[in-house]
């Protein structure tokens, strides 16, 4: 028997989450019983990086950078019929659903990458019912990226039997030399003897950074070797600076960062306090791979990614003086901190590898075309 033609369709130019995790499975995937193909618009950033992996890339035209464009639907189909894949997974990408599915014979899947509250309408039972036809007419499976987005996915008509849960995973950072350590601490003007707290992603409303800093006042006025470190750019990053200007340089936004792995390892402790579309934080498990501890919002698939008192603490959304007095706990109990920091590597080895991930996802493949869906 042949090897089984798998086809990604992803409409990213950037490269965001989605982006992030076909990068760490094309590393660990399996070429033996695999033929990948993936499919991006022209231009996107991911072309030449997935290329460097051996993968066959199409950077098509026709794809428009945006989840449906009627335009791309019958370029798609004279593609897919070139390529004549047993699957088509897809990413944010609904014209390449409804193409594939148009196709014949081709097993359709999707992978929702995001967590948000659906509309009333959709959860109406007029609304699952059109959930439920749209999904049937164009996929055959789904996969969640964690128990919240399935929630998503079912409270709007999904059948649930359709859907895989499938946690991401990630590489594990490289940790730093201590010298390496030292001298980055030092470019930021952080001391040996500070305690860094940090927040990594784009700078949006829904990302919480403006309990951060209000926490960050509490514990500045109570713990005067805390700093506090905001990495990304983004439309809320000069309302925020003026924000924090009070706080003087006890805060740190250090803009853009390529090298994520400097920033985490002179991190002590993550902090995610997202209110919105957080479904799988590839940044909580980079961290959990160094042994950082995260504080983390309730938020969508934070509380399935961190333990709470096991790995990190789990906060309530939107209150900014839980999140003080859970850096406050972190920063006083070294004991609690160093059991979270052996835990939290043990999970991620456990858990949340790339690795794990890949083989995961290759699983569902194999099931599903051996299933015929």
């Amino acid at each position: 028997m042949g090897k089984t033609r798998v086809v990604n369709i992803i409409t990213d130019l950037n490269i965001g989450g989605a982006g992030k995790v076909l990068q760490n499975f094309y590393s660990n995937c399996s070429h033996e019983d695999f033929e990948h193909w993936v499919i991006l618009p022209k231009g996107s950033l991911l072309v030449e990086i997935l290329r460097d992996k051996g993968i066959r890339v199409v950077a098509f035209e026709h794809l428009a950078a945006k989840s449906f464009s009627l335009k791309s639907i019958g370029p798609l189909i004279k593609l897919l019929k070139k390529i004549k894949p047993d699957i088509v997974h897809t990413h944010a990408c609904l014209s390449g659903r409804i193409a594939a599915s148009l196709c014949g014979n081709v097993v359709v899947m999707y992978t929702r990458h995001c967590v948000y509250e659906p509309h009333p309408i959709a959860k109406s039972f007029i609304g699952r019912a059109l959930g439920w036809a749209v999904f049937s007419m164009f996929s055959d499976r789904a996969i969640a990226i964690t128990p919240a987005s399935m929630k998503n996915l079912t409270s709007t008509g999904i059948p649930g039997k359709k859907v895989d849960v499938l946690m991401n995973g990630t590489e594990p950072l490289r940790r730093m030399t201590e010298k390496s350590r030292s001298k980055t601490r030092e470019s930021y003007g952080i001391k040996e003897d500070e305690f860094v707290f940090t927040m990594l992603g784009r700078l949006e409303e829904i990302k919480g950074h403006r309990y951060f800093i209000k926490a960050a006042r509490i514990v500045s006025e109570k713990a005067p070797k805390a700093r506090f470190l905001i990495a990304g750019e983004g439309n809320t990053g000069n309302e925020l600076r003026k924000m924090a200007m009070d706080l003087g340089d006890r805060i740190i936004f250090a803009g853009f960062i390529k090298d994520v792995y400097k920033v985490i390892n002179i991190t002590d402790v993550l902090v995610n306090a997202s209110y919105g579309t957080e479904a799988s934080s590839l940044a909580i498990i980079e961290a959990m791979s160094l042994g950082k501890p995260v504080i983390a919002s309730d938020y969508g698939g934070n509380p399935y990614q961190v333990e709470d008192n096991v790995t990190g603490l789990i906060i309530p959304q939107k209150d900014d003086k839980a999140l003080a007095e859970a850096m406050l706990r972190l920063m006083k109990s070294k004991n609690m901190y160093g059991q979270m920091s052996i835990k939290s590597v043990d999970v991620f080895r456990e858990r949340f590898t790339a690795a794990i991930m890949a083989a995961n996802i290759e699983d569902i493949y194999r099931k599903s075309v051996k299933k015929d869906v």
